[in-house]
């Protein structure tokens, strides 16, 4: 008998051992996944290391994808827009000129960063969330340099992004004390705030301020039992970011965001009569070219000179003047280029790529009211939804990759899964401490299960 039990307990050790390699290999996994994701060095034709190592991957991501909401609608979107994107080009292909770069090169960042969300989505199954955003900017921060615009202010266009991804994730560390967490999350906010607005990126700032204001709304003292509708708190979000932007924009036509920021605020608005149009006058040239081609262009596609003359008339009736070489050299130079998210998926995509666009605008939309409504929301997933929706409109699509495949890893909720706490222990928490310890315990369970899981 004491031989048997010799037997069970080295026999136990043992499986004890083998569980324990498998979850340190599965943790350096998931970390080196999240931490090359961040990255931006290109290996060829616009493939990412980010995204070779999530494609390698793969293979295990993608039967975690059905346990998120909304990740296989992505998956279908995407493909559909990959089709969409091949069968236009080779429609266009008789009357347009093929950009020198070819297909691959523009489809590789897109597909590049869709094996990125994977490989995050899965990182979160075996890290906690804080660090796998944690590892995703620091590898972000081993690329910053690497941008055009690196040298002219380092801080807005290289170190800005990374900071405050590390700096906000790292405050999602603090899982169980909600009170600390606040107060590292204004904490940090107030810095990134006061840094970035030295520096004049405007628009940072805004989110910045949004973010933090958003955050104080959703720590509110209860009044009533009853969650506040999602509907009202977008309402909230929407009065807060105008009244924000009509804010900024007095601060910076007053100098109070420096000379350089005064004299853009000046300029734009005096050009258009509107800040946003005037620093953004992209918009008149993406309308102009849907009315002109609506079913878009497909990706490896250049513009004739008729789509110019359309882009350009557009760009005119918002009082800018397009004979400046800006729209010959940038936006259409080596290929379409609009300046915003919406409309370069629409050009590369056509009709596809704007419904891949309402979804993304979708998923930003309702965690802010779910985060809003339920007090769930993170400082960080509340930035990346505000950063997301300014992207759509405003930002170009390759540099809008790498913030929104880090937002997808955050807004794709997890699926609820069986869970052996008592009902009565689990509703007398905090909802934002139950999640922590849901997650905490979906973790340690699908670890547990060893490699036949994964």
């Amino acid at each position: 008998m004491a031989v048997v039990t010799a037997v069970r307990v080295r026999g136990g050790r043992t499986a004890r051992a083998e569980a324990s390699g498998w979850e340190v290999l599965t943790a350096l996994l998931a970390g080196a996944a999240a931490f090359l994701a961040g990255t931006d060095f290109t290996l060829a034709r616009g493939l990412t290391v980010g995204g070779l190592m999530g494609a390698a991957l793969a293979p295990i991501w993608i039967r975690e994808a059905g346990r998120y909401r909304g990740a296989v609608l992505g998956g279908v979107l995407l493909l559909a827009c990959l089709f969409s994107a091949l069968a236009l080009h080779t429609w266009r292909s008789a009357t347009h000129p093929p950009t020198e770069a070819g297909v691959l090169f523009e489809l590789m960042p897109v597909v590049s960063a869709a094996m990125c969300v994977g490989a995050l989505l899965w990182g979160q199954r075996v890290l906690s969330p804080g660090a796998v955003v944690c590892l995703y900017a620091l590898g972000s921060f081993t690329t910053a340099t690497m941008g055009s615009r690196f040298a002219e202010e380092p801080w807005r266009f290289g170190f800005a992004m990374p900071s405050t991804m590390l700096l906000l994730g790292a405050c999602l560390l603090i899982r169980r004390r909600p009170r600390k967490r606040l107060l590292a999350d204004m904490t940090v906010l107030g810095v990134l705030t006061a840094v970035t607005a030295l520096s004049g990126a405007r628009s940072m700032s805004a989110f910045l301020i949004m973010t933090a204001v958003l955050l104080l709304w959703q720590h509110r003292p209860r009044t009533a039992k009853r969650t506040t509708s999602a509907l009202l708190s977008l309402v909230l979000v929407g009065a807060l970011g105008l009244g924000l932007y009509r804010a900024l924009e007095g601060a910076a036509l007053e100098g109070y965001l420096g000379q350089s920021a005064q004299e853009r605020t000046q300029e734009q608005t005096q050009a258009a009569g509107s800040l946003i149009l005037g620093g953004r006058p992209e918009i008149g040239a993406t309308v102009a070219l849907m009315l002109h081609e609506p079913l878009g262009y497909g990706a490896g596609i250049m513009a004739t000179p008729t789509d110019m003359q359309a882009a350009k008339q557009g760009m005119s009736r918002l009082g800018y003047d397009p004979d400046n070489g800006y729209v010959e050299h940038y936006m259409f130079g080596t290929r379409i280029e609009v300046h915003s998210l919406i409309g370069d998926l629409w050009i590369w995509f056509g009709l596809a790529g704007l419904v891949l666009s309402g979804w993304l605008l979708w998923l930003a939309t309702i965690y802010l009211g779910r985060s809003m409504s339920h007090r769930t929301g993170t400082a960080l997933g509340i930035f990346l939804a505000l950063q997301l929706g300014w992207n759509l409109f405003f930002g170009p699509i390759i540099s809008s990759l790498p913030p929104l495949a880090l937002a997808l890893g955050v807004f794709l909720l997890q699926r609820k899964e069986a869970d052996p706490a008592p009902s009565s222990a689990r509703t007398s928490e905090p909802p934002r401490q139950r999640q922590a310890h849901d997650g905490g315990r979906a973790r340690r369970r699908y670890l547990a299960a060893g490699p036949q899981r994964s």
